[in-house]
């Protein structure tokens, strides 16, 4: 008896430990189709191309970064380079860091590239991850709060 019970506690354990890489595979997956939605959204001229991996409070925010982009001249952003750090996961939110190289292009053809650390919010809806938040904390303080980060 001891011994079933001990197999089916270890059961347990790696199911546990299968939903939390799962979310953890879920999350790197949400990030990165959000990434690639925000380059085609800016080349398109069409923000609701992100709407489905943010919440709408987050949404609201990166269609104000990719208006200030434009607004400062970008003509085109790529994702060059993504990095992970952390992920924590606590049953229905989720922190994620990563490390993301930008390239930002203008009407001349010149391109910028900055690289910045992200640490990503997210909230589980239904079985879904969704971003809520992202904050760039190596960033200067001296921007407005409301501010958009640069990508």
């Amino acid at each position: 008896m001891a011994r079933l019970v001990a197999l089916l506690l270890g059961a347990l354990v790696v199911l546990a430990a299968c939903g939390a890489s799962g979310d953890a595979a879920q999350i790197k997956s949400v990030i990165e189709k959000s990434n690639h939605e925000q380059e085609d959204a800016f080349a398109a001229h069409d923000p609701t191309l992100m709407q489905d991996t943010h919440t709408a409070r987050d949404f609201t925010y990166m269609v104000r970064t990719n208006e200030v982009l434009e607004q400062e001249g970008a003509v085109g952003i790529r994702l060059m380079k993504l990095e992970w750090g952390s992920i924590k996961i606590d049953s229905a939110s989720a922190s994620a860091e990563t490390w993301e190289t930008w390239e930002e292009t203008d009407l001349t053809g010149n391109t910028v590239s900055t690289r910045d650390r992200n640490v990503y919010r997210l909230i589980k809806v239904g079985s879904s991850w969704k971003i809520d938040e992202v904050s760039y904390p190596d960033k200067e303080e001296s921007a407005p709060p409301n501010a958009p980060a640069r990508r």
